[in-house]
């Protein structure tokens, strides 16, 4: 649309105002509106040209954007499909595939498989390292966590019901380490005289005393070995239960009976139980129970500024306690068939053990006060050329690790018998 107005002063001069598109175009003389308009195109095409020039730029980084994000998801699915892969190869149940066992980890090493690929089996001999670093230790010798049973867990978070019991082992309530010598030193305080008093302006102030000795403890080994047939070795999956169930258990085990009772002779570890402190009653309680005793024991070690963090009991005292009822018939403790129950007496874990004798128990701050320093991981060989195995078709699986064990403050510790008198 044109518009036309007469200038002040009388003036033939015309203004004419064009409008094209979105922009307002002004003119002094309408015979210029041809040129003026084509000059205004112009620029505008120039400006629309840069406009789109940008738009391809964005759109192509856009797009390097989109095929960065499927190559992420194409990545994701290969991930997820694998996840899948495990969790089916467990059993089922929805859940992802744990920490491997001592026998899927040996019959997966390399030198397994190149020693199932031979022709001739009799004269050769393999090892495989089961556990070589701490994260992987604790996985294989925590027994909820490794292969100690032959059917893997089914672990529903949504039913509760089937959540399993918490099974600790000694190993499981002390501090995990690791150490590249033969030994492992550290300084324990003997004595702390505080002279601490408020001090006036300008006085001298007390002076606290504190006493150190330089403990040192060995690097031990645990070993153990057996025989099996040959056929066993042509049985990858026989193999490896037969690799959770006797190696894996009876270095277990043996374990839980150094940790405890090792006297520090010979090639034993100095374990807790030869150190710890005896239970001294904190107060009178004349009708007291095992429950009682265990209480006042936590309170012992409290009294020494320590924060018990573990229990060691016999299995059967567990179920004994387990099983203690009121005057009235009823259980102390949870219903008999409640499964997700913890396995805690007075909001502390309890690791149990039939090496610890019958009646006795054993608390104190164990992951703060007793480490574990593993100088080599779980090794397990297989081997044809020992003894008369060659003419007896047999081969000998040998299982050993290498630890050093240190209890900071055996006090403590405190350790008694669940019918202590109390009266």
């Amino acid at each position: 649309m044109n518009r036309h107005n007469t200038l002040a002063g009388g003036s033939a001069a015309f203004l004419a105002a064009n409008t094209i598109g979105r922009f307002r175009i002004a003119f002094d003389n309408p015979e210029n509106l041809g040129s003026a308009v084509m000059q205004r195109l112009d620029a505008n095409h120039t400006e629309t040209k840069g406009l789109f020039t940008r738009t391809d730029e964005r759109l192509g980084k856009a797009e390097a954007a989109m095929g960065e994000v499927k190559s992420k998801l194409g990545d994701m699915d290969a991930r997820l499909a694998d996840a899948e892969q495990k969790a089916a190869r467990r059993g089922g149940g929805g859940s992802l595939a744990g920490p491997k066992s001592w026998g899927q980890r040996f019959v997966e090493a390399p030198e397994y498989k190149s020693f199932d690929g031979s022709r001739d089996r009799q004269g050769l001999r393999f090892r495989a390292e089961v556990a070589s670093t701490e994260d992987e230790h604790k996985n294989i010798t925590s027994v909820t966590a490794s292969g100690g049973s032959l059917v893997g867990r089914d672990q529903r978070v949504s039913d509760p019901a089937l959540l399993p019991w918490n099974a600790l082992t000694v190993r499981d309530l002390v501090a995990q380490g690791t150490t590249i010598s033969n030994a492992v030193s550290y300084p324990r305080m003997t004595s702390r005289t505080i002279g601490a008093a408020m001090v006036a302006e300008g006085a001298l102030k007390p002076q606290s005393d504190l006493a150190f000795e330089e403990v040192t403890a060995p690097v031990r080994t645990l070993a153990h070995y057996f025989l099996a047939s040959r056929q066993i070795i042509d049985d990858a999956p026989a193999l490896a239960a037969t690799i959770d169930a006797e190696a894996r258990n009876g270095l277990a085990d043996v374990e839980d009976a150094q940790l405890l009772f090792g006297d520090g002779t010979g090639q034993n570890l100095l374990g807790i139980v030869p150190q710890a402190s005896a239970f001294v009653k904190q107060w009178t309680n004349a009708t007291g129970s095992p429950l009682d005793v265990l209480i006042q024991a936590i309170a012992q070690v409290e009294a020494l500024n320590w924060k018990v963090d573990g229990m060691v009991l016999n299995a059967v005292d567990w179920r004994m306690l387990q099983a203690m009822k009121d005057t009235q018939g009823r259980y102390i403790g949870n219903s008999p068939f409640e499964a997700s129950v913890l396995q805690r007496i007075w909001q502390t874990p309890v690791a149990t053990t039939n090496r610890m004798p019958k009646g006795t128990f054993l608390v104190g701050p164990f992951k703060t006060q007793a480490q574990i320093f593993d100088r080599m991981g779980i090794e397990v060989l297989a081997s044809s050329e020992d003894g008369d195995n060659f003419r007896r078709n047999l081969i000998t699986l040998r299982a050993e690790e290498r630890l050093a064990f240190t209890v900071k403050r055996p006090a403590s510790f405190v350790t008694g018998s669940l019918s202590a008198t109390l009266a």
